[in-house]
């Protein structure tokens, strides 16, 4: 902030980063099916899902997520483990890394947040 808006009484301009609406836009290049590495900051559970060193594993877009949050029907439950099986599956792959499907589902879910903090409604799950 400069000493003259200090000085002035006039407010600073800040900016507001990325929304949680930004967020959820897709990336270019993506889905992407990598090699499965012993490493990976999902080895674990992409492990746990059958997945072995070199076997292919997709990173999705968040519209893959939110898409399969939307079919969850009112009042029932996914889990994150679940929602990447599904991933897998529709990509055919041995597994879907559970760290971004995470961010992902969380960005959805602050998204919604945020949007109705501002006043208006998303098309996304709640």
């Amino acid at each position: 902030m400069s000493a003259q808006a200090l000085t002035s009484g006039a407010e600073p301009i800040t900016s507001r980063g990325k929304t949680w609406e930004d967020k959820l836009a897709d990336q270019p290049g993506y889905p992407k099916v990598i090699p499965f590495q012993h490493g990976l900051p999902c080895c674990n559970a992409v492990h746990k899902m059958g997945a072995e060193a070199g076997d292919p594993v997709v990173l999705v877009n968040p519209s893959d997520v939110e898409a399969l949050m939307r079919q969850v029907p009112p009042g029932r439950l996914t889990t994150l483990s679940e929602i990447c099986q599904w991933l897998a599956r529709k990509y055919q792959v041995k597994g879907c890394c559970t760290l971004t499907t995470g961010i992902f589902v969380m960005t959805a879910a602050n998204a919604v947040e945020e949007a109705r903090a501002d006043g208006h409604e998303l098309d996304n799950p709640p």
